[in-house]
């Protein structure tokens, strides 16, 4: 069971402008981070790679907790355009920084919520 999130790790947790016709997208990440390690690893690479291909940005992150203290898996807030090319474009960069296999990619399409594996 989940007990909630522990820090940012980094400024992209607070909220920047809106991009043009954004999408928000929710990665979950099979890894137990720290968020200094979460930021290294995951956010920063990813926030670069998006931005340099004009698709979107990394706004935030988390590390999950469980009830005994330990962090089970990890989060990444993605402000993302173009959904097709940018969903594919982020499980590729996903997978090769390390993002382990029962990862995933959760965005609202209409009124579903489309969960996608990374």
């Amino acid at each position: 069971m989940v007990s909630g999130a522990i820090g940012l790790g980094s400024d992209k947790g607070r909220r920047r402008g809106a991009l043009a016709n954004d999408c928000q997208v929710f990665a979950r990440i099979e890894e137990p981070l720290m968020p200094l390690q979460r930021g290294i690893k995951y956010e920063d690479p990813l926030d670069r790679a998006l931005t340099n291909a004009q698709l979107g940005r990394v706004t935030g992150g988390g590390s999950v907790q469980g009830l005994d203290g330990a962090i089970e898996w990890i989060s990444l807030d993605l402000e993302l355009v173009d959904m097709d090319e940018s969903v594919d474009f982020v499980r590729s960069k996903l997978r090769a920084l390390g993002a382990p296999s029962g990862s995933v990619l959760k965005f609202k399409r209409g009124e579903n919520v489309t969960t996608v594996q990374i």
